[in-house]
């Protein structure tokens, strides 16, 4: 039978406030990281092409603006995925405890019961994100196989 309520998923996300600020601070950090390792890379490029003429000097604050956003998009594509997803999984923890109807331990926030909850649980959590991020990859190429992933 149907049992889902509009109103009571927005209220268990009000109730869960925390973890949606969390996640846009994980983003946030994110933008942050992409425009300060562009800005270390060109300042790198640009102290090189000190070596050189105007142009020289140009091109390799290009390049090592790319460079440098290059690394960081390629260690952020993982650390930013396992991230958000320890991230959900400790909101999914607190999401259960509250549809089950019980009550939040108290003098504890709903961030450190759910860090405690997924340190308890962290190699099944990263066993289960390895696990995501197979069937994930396996979508890529056509979404239509996933059911639309």
């Amino acid at each position: 039978m149907w049992d889902f309520s509009v109103a009571r998923a927005f209220r268990l996300m009000g109730q869960t406030l925390p973890f949606l600020l969390l996640r846009v601070a994980v983003y946030f950090g994110v933008a942050v990281a992409y425009v300060l390792m562009t800005g270390v890379g060109a300042g790198v490029g640009w102290g090189i092409g000190g070596f050189g003429d105007a142009g020289f000097q140009a091109g390799a604050t290009f390049w090592g603006g790319i460079i440098g956003f290059g690394i960081v998009g390629v260690v952020m594509y993982f650390l930013r995925e396992y991230i958000l997803y320890i991230v959900k999984a400790g909101h999914i923890a607190v999401l259960v405890k509250l549809l089950d109807g019980e009550t939040m331990p108290e003098g504890r926030s709903q961030i450190a019961y759910a860090r405690e909850e997924v340190e308890t649980r962290f190699f099944q959590a990263s066993v289960l994100f390895g696990v995501d991020q197979l069937v994930k990859e396996s979508c890529a190429p056509s979404p239509d196989w996933c059911g639309g992933w």
